[in-house]
């Protein structure tokens, strides 16, 4: 056997010549993922339940996944500047995409350790660079503006105090008390205006316990009678 057979790699170039940007631009996507899942559980109100939780950020991560495998780009990718593609140097598709979403965590974990990405190897897709261009790469950036978008919801209503919370601030905190009873250095706050607003909104549907909170808040009360 000769020297260079000896020590020439298994694996193919393009499985690792851009895993590192690949492998960062999942932890951006994931992250995405993460923040636009537990922003929708909030805005259902779910925060509650754990399960419904991850579910949420499951179910964005994969939507997010099958968006990218149409053209190959996602929000981190093209951050990243690198595009997930096959053999063939197309978008991997939407069959491949939804495995992927399926192997992509366990190779974030093994990207650091391995000189090539195991699992996108197996299911034939891999990095690539696009010819260099920042009027390219720009113009590209700026189709990612809708999850832009969604990730600006989702901060919305990660700030936002959903029901529970609203609820929780309004009848057992001081400063939820005097929130309620007007004291002015309380009903300028986020928290304070959100909450007296959730509080309305939810005693116009008749929720019950709305109800009961709204007969102890002279604030919410009395915008609600305008």
């Amino acid at each position: 056997m000769s020297e260079g057979a000896l020590f020439t790699s298994q694996f193919s170039p393009a499985h690792s010549r851009f895993r590192i940007r690949l492998w960062g631009a999942d932890l951006v996507d994931l992250g995405t993922a993460a923040l636009l899942g537990w922003g929708a559980a909030r805005a259902l109100d779910w925060e509650q339940s754990l399960l419904r939780v991850l579910a949420s950020m499951a179910g964005a991560w994969v939507l997010l996944s099958l968006v990218g495998g149409v053209r190959g780009w996602t929000l981190g990718r093209r951050l990243l500047d690198v595009r997930l593609v096959n053999h063939e140097h197309q978008p991997p598709g939407l069959p491949r995409a939804l495995a992927r979403a399926l192997t992509a965590l366990p190779d974030v974990l093994m990207t650091p350790l391995l000189p090539s990405r195991p699992l996108d190897r197996l299911l034939g897709v891999h990095g690539e660079r696009p010819a260099p261009g920042r009027k390219a790469w720009l113009l590209g950036l700026s189709l990612q503006l809708p999850w832009v978008a969604a990730l600006a919801a989702a901060a919305w209503f990660l700030a936002t105090p959903t029901r529970h919370e609203a609820f929780l601030f309004l009848d057992q905190k001081l400063t939820g008390w005097k929130c309620c009873h007007g004291y002015s250095r309380h009903v300028g706050t986020w928290t304070c205006r959100h909450s007296l607003s959730r509080l309305r909104r939810e005693a116009r549907r008749q929720q019950p316990e709305a109800l009961k909170l709204l007969a102890e808040c002279p604030a919410a009360a009395e915008r609600a009678g305008r």
